[in-house]
């Protein structure tokens, strides 16, 4: 369905990106940076792109069952 990913559905849910992944989690971006670059939320950057990080929503899920939902947004 076109070449632009978001909301584009597969196995593992919609594709996400920081943005919405954020909103899911109620954390800010340096918190989701520092979810991925702890291990506890997959992410992966599509070939070719040299910015931003794109998550699937069950791996959102999956983090959120791992640490709970951030309630503090700063």
């Amino acid at each position: 369905s076109g070449d632009d990913m978001t909301g584009e559905i597969d196995a593992r849910g919609q594709r996400l990106n920081w943005r919405q992944a954020c909103e899911i989690l109620g954390c800010g971006k340096t918190q989701f940076y520092a979810l991925v670059s702890s291990g506890k939320l997959s992410a992966y950057r599509p070939e070719g792109c040299k910015r931003g990080l794109w998550v699937y929503e069950s791996d959102v899920e999956a983090c959120i069952r791992k640490v709970g939902r951030y309630v503090d947004k700063n």
